[in-house]
């Protein structure tokens, strides 16, 4: 396969200044240049009746209505509820898929831009037929139809005559305006945003498809380029190019990967995307094209996998294995982030260069609007109807097998678009699986278990080392140590525990251990490096729980015990709560049902911080 002409046309120059700009990533301001920082929380994944499949599923509100519930305002969900989220997020950026962007929204619009076009008469409204807004377009002819414009778009050859470029183009300033609208710089903050939708099969020919998804995020809102989508290309490597040409003009924008869980082993495999060798320059420009990538959402955590971390106990959670659109189980290998930090730090200590050196964040992914709700509101994203003309839409999976979704925790100086977009470049972020969990992370060589007794220790910690996203350069004599702290969401459930999560170099290949480095109660790690569980108080009848075990706050200074000074490794923090009841345990007993008895009843909510890396000083 040739490269798109637009790749081949980067020259020397340009990628060496994406080079060095890379290596900087992570570095983030010096502490005395820079204001205590504050943690905001928000969503940059959600879809509205501007994409396609949303509009399909039968999503009618626009980004303004997002927007609006972000904000504190109610919305109607799908099955005739009003909802309204707890607390308003900070920040919020609407994803709609830029492919066709709006366009069955049009089509299904009686005497709009389609409705003389065959795609307009194939999906269109039909004189004396039931109105489509009962059921989205998932019955009889339109079912069929729309599942064939799916395919086409996975194989690349959308149906002729469904793109017109003007209206895209009208919507995507729609888009944007309403971005501006709703910004109030210090109190809520959007982003233009937009879904690059490309699947890849992982051989020619290959049944089903692997996610190469990408949100791509623009700091700003002026001068804005239409959005580049995966009609343009498939490959990652040219949307990295449109990003870079952006930038070259002035415009300041990323992309984040997300569901690499069902990206076949895509998302983080050993070659580019046309099955051509890694380089240094390749590393360089993902790092600085896509300094993040989204671990945790509505269709599953993409953390680990029992098979790439068989000694991890929580490893098994929210798992959604199916490639979409079939019932293909993907390749669990280039599928989760800590496989390929490890794969990174084995391919920097043999080639000098670190293809996977990302933050985390967490989103929704919801495809009716409504963002970041919680487990006790039950599902308010429309539920994937099972039909003899779809049954595989999601790949065939009950509506109970998705979870809730994720949130983004971001460290930064205020509540701006220009203070967040700083704060994803040097990666101060974290996921959690939904609850505001408060999370820090600083890696040094200097701190000691005294610093936690300083009201300004968050300080002092940056200016002795480096915060989540960051990374360390030795030798320095001495093992790094790290100080963690984590404090349960105000409306939520009490802590279990904190872990660091670590991996390393030895004998050529990557290790990783899991040490647990503060507990609640009077637990202690056993001479066997087993915990004993927190304890269990749900009532899975009336889907309650109790803050009786647990702590509201965790926090310690931990000394790497089994440092190698000469080999590269990564440390991340994984914070657990004490165990809550599941979105479909409290679906059922507002029912007055029995749950489901295919999943599980409850679950133990988590927060993910971005790695800090630990590189050895070469001479």
């Amino acid at each position: 396969m040739e490269r798109n002409a637009m790749n081949a046309s980067m020259n020397a120059k340009s990628r060496a200044l994406i080079a060095t700009a890379a290596l900087a990533v992570g570095a983030g301001p010096h502490a005395e240049e820079q204001a205590r920082l504050n943690v905001y929380f928000g969503d940059l994944h959600l879809h509205t009746v501007l994409s396609n499949d949303a509009y399909a599923l039968g999503a009618r509100r626009t980004p303004d209505g997002s927007y609006r519930y972000a904000k504190g305002e109610p919305a109607d969900a799908p099955d005739g509820r009003t909802v309204r989220i707890d607390t308003p997020l900070d920040f919020l950026a609407v994803t709609d898929h830029a492919e066709f962007l709006g366009a069955m929204r049009a089509v299904g619009t009686p005497g709009g831009e389609y409705a003389d076009t065959e795609i307009g008469r194939l999906l269109g409204p039909q004189e004396g037929e039931e109105d489509e807004d009962a059921d989205g377009l998932f019955s009889g002819r339109r079912a069929q139809a729309f599942m064939a414009f799916v395919r086409a778009m996975r194989s690349g050859n959308p149906p002729p005559g469904f793109a017109m470029p003007e209206r895209e183009r009208t919507v995507w300033r729609s888009i944007v305006e309403d971005a501006d609208a709703h910004y109030e710089p210090g109190t809520f903050t959007t982003f233009a945003a937009y879904e690059w939708t490309s699947s890849l099969p992982r051989t020619p020919g290959a049944q089903g498809a692997g996610n190469m998804h990408r949100n791509v995020i623009f700091k700003g809102t002026d001068d804005l380029p239409d959005p580049f989508s995966a009609v343009d290309s498939r490959h990652p490597e040219d949307l990295w190019t449109y990003l870079e040409r952006q930038r070259a003009h002035g415009v300041q924008v990323l992309a984040i990967p997300h569901n690499p869980n069902v990206s076949d082993g895509l998302m983080f495999r050993d070659t580019d995307s046309f099955g051509e060798p890694m380089d240094e320059d390749y590393a360089a420009r993902r790092t600085w094209n896509e300094p993040l990538v989204e671990v945790t959402q509505q269709k599953g955590t993409s953390e680990t996998h029992p098979l790439l971390s068989p000694n991890d106990e929580f490893a098994n959670f929210e798992l959604f294995t199916e490639l979409l659109i079939t019932n293909i189980k993907g390749q669990v290998p280039g599928s989760y982030v800590r496989d390929a930090y490890r794969n990174g730090i084995e391919r920097e200590a043999k080639d000098g260069f670190n293809p996977f050196q990302f933050g985390l964040v967490g989103a929704t992914d919801f495809h009716n609007a409504i963002t970041s709700v919680g487990e006790d509101l039950t599902r308010v994203d429309p539920a994937p109807p099972q039909t003899r003309e779809n049954p595989n839409l999601w790949g065939g999976l009950p509506r109970q097998a998705f979870s809730i979704a994720g949130l983004t925790g971001v460290w930064a100086e205020e509540n701006t678009r220009e203070a967040l977009f700083a704060a994803f470049r040097r990666r101060e972020t974290y996921a959690t699986t939904g609850p505001r969990l408060r999370v820090r992370l600083f890696g040094g060589w200097s701190y000691t278990a005294e610093l936690l007794d300083d009201h300004d220790w968050s300080a002092k910690a940056r200016a002795g080392g480096v915060p989540m996203g960051g990374t360390l350069k030795g030798p320095a004599g001495a093992a790094p140590a790290f100080v963690v702290e984590a404090l349960k969401d105000a409306r939520g459930a009490n802590l279990d525990r904190v872990q660091i999560v670590k991996g390393w170099m030895a004998g050529g290949q990557s290790h990783e251990r899991i040490y647990d480095v503060a507990l609640s109660g009077e637990r202690a790690v056993g001479e066997d490096g087993g915990v004993a569980p927190v304890g269990n108080t749900v009532d899975v009848s009336s889907a309650t729980y109790a803050n009786t075990i647990g702590t509201a706050e965790l926090r310690t200074v931990w000394r790497d015990p089994d440092f190698d000074p000469g080999q590269h490794a990564f440390y991340y923090a994984r914070v657990l709560e004490i165990p809550t009841p599941r979105w479909t345990t409290y679906d059922a007993a507002a029912r007055g049902d029995e749950p489901q008895d295919d999943v599980p009843t409850t679950l133990q909510e988590r927060a993910f911080t971005s790695p800090i890396w630990y590189r050895p000083e070469t001479r």
